[in-house]
């Protein structure tokens, strides 16, 4: 029997070279259909504070959802990676200009303009996976920014985003694995509670 750490390593390999297989078609519509769903859903509509993440390639796409939640009038924040590993802040952002690319590649808001958001005063954040059970338990990259970060912010809901195939079986969980309340797909909003 595999332990929980080979487990999830097993399927993050699999799930990951499913997803950096989807042709780019299926990304955009994938995302678009995705995002209706956001709009629409009664607990987006209601935060003015919204935390989302800046998609890699083969991620589901949120640049429309940011633009769509600072037209709305929202607070919009993404993660920025610290210096020390592991570790994240939210920091808030105005639109596009105040990105830069940082740490592993990814873009992030420019840290030395950076306008951190207290983690206790956002309302939803939607996060990204590798995989997802219907319970809510998630599987990420494997760094723990996410599991470190969410329980500082303990008023939010926690909307895992994903595409339909990462919502899984069973996904292993270790000690300090932060579980979602709800779930986005193309499919639509699953709840875990």
């Amino acid at each position: 029997m595999l332990n929980v750490r080979e487990q999830k390593k097993q399927l993050r390999q699999r799930m990951l070279t499913r997803r950096r297989g989807l042709p780019a078609s299926e990304i955009v519509s994938g995302s678009e259909k995705i995002a209706e769903y956001l709009y629409g859903w009664p607990i987006y509509r209601q935060a003015n504070t919204v935390m989302l993440y800046l998609a890699m390639a083969d991620e589901p796409q949120t640049d429309a959802m940011i633009s769509h939640a600072r037209a709305d009038g929202k607070t919009v924040c993404v993660p920025m990676l610290r210096e020390e590993y592991g570790l994240m802040d939210a920091a808030r952002i105005d639109g596009p200009d105040d990105l830069v690319t940082g740490k592993l590649g990814l873009r992030m808001p420019d840290p030395t303009k950076a306008q951190l958001i207290s983690p206790g005063t956002i309302d939803l954040i939607v996060i990204p996976g590798v995989a997802f059970d219907t319970a809510g338990h998630r599987l990420g990259m494997g760094a723990g920014y996410y599991d470190r970060f969410l329980p500082q912010a303990d008023r939010a809901c926690r909307l895992g985003l994903a595409w339909s195939f990462q919502v899984t079986g069973v996904v292993p969980q270790g000690l300090y694995d932060v579980t979602m309340h709800y779930l986005l797909t193309e499919g639509g909003i699953i709840s875990c509670e």
